[in-house]
């Protein structure tokens, strides 16, 4: 299973971003591997995707496709929000057609922009019986809390409960707060790694994006420690504060806004 949860921000012009984060375990059971992608962020066009329940369908079926996507063999910079929600909800069913290995539920997430710069998004579900495509509800007016899934949702969702009645209630940040708050001491066992996260950014030129993230001094990308790794400047990294972050000192970047932490 997993944490899985996806916002809008929204300022005084509109909704200016969207983001879906999630942790980065994988488990069996009686074992966990936490250092699993499990978050998905399209180049060449403004899509994010991520997943939760069944693993390896999902894994595998999402990183062949954003590479396929990536190099432009299936989206095109053209196609609208719509038509690009049915094409990847096409290419699913077509593919787990031919995938027998087990029969387990899964949902993947799906939040992208369309031609009008605005933010849309569609759950595709696998009950064991049958594939589904809900659209999720998106509201412009103010930040909103899109989807909370896995098997850690319960836990997010009563932890919020603290974080919406603080100082910082209504706001985009408070959703990232919480997660980060809530993987220090998560209960639930399928659940833990590092939080990852994409996003999306109002404007043609931003198409999806990884992010990295900087905790307890340590650096992750997309579920994998990089503290060995080479530069990473072209990066933007977040702490959990969601506070933009120097990729080498790991402080926050001069100028960068403060986000400091609900009073709950």
């Amino acid at each position: 299973m997993t944490l899985i949860m996806g916002w809008l921000a929204c300022d005084a012009r509109g909704p200016c971003s969207a983001y879906i984060v999630s942790d980065s375990r994988i488990s069996n059971g009686a074992n966990h591997y936490d250092n699993s992608k499990k978050l998905f962020a399209l180049r060449n066009t403004p899509d994010i995707l991520g997943y939760c329940g069944e693993t390896m369908f999902t894994n595998q079926w999402l990183s062949t496709i954003t590479n396929i996507c990536d190099e432009n063999r299936l989206l095109s910079p053209n196609m609208d929000y719509e038509e690009r929600s049915k094409t990847l909800f096409n290419e699913i069913q077509k593919n787990y057609a031919n995938y027998m290995l087990n029969n387990e539920f899964l949902r993947i997430y799906h939040v992208g922009r369309d031609n009008q710069f605005l933010f849309q998004a569609n759950k595709y579900t696998w009950n064991g019986k049958i594939w589904t495509n809900e659209s999720i509800e998106t509201q412009y007016d103010n930040s909103k809390l899109l989807f909370v899934d896995g098997s850690g949702k319960k836990e997010y969702e009563q932890r919020f409960q603290k974080f919406k009645n603080g100082n910082n209630g209504g706001t985009s940040r408070n959703y990232f707060h919480c997660f980060c708050d809530i993987m220090k001491d998560m209960q639930d066992k399928h659940t833990g790694g590092a939080p990852q996260l994409t996003s999306l950014y109002r404007g043609k030129k931003f198409n999806g994006m990884y992010h990295g993230i900087i905790l307890n001094e340590r650096r992750y990308y997309q579920g994998q420690n990089v503290d060995a790794y080479c530069d990473m400047s072209d990066v933007q990294w977040y702490n959990s504060n969601f506070e933009i972050c120097d990729s080498v000192t790991g402080l926050r970047k001069d100028g960068a806004m403060r986000q400091p932490i609900s009073k709950k």
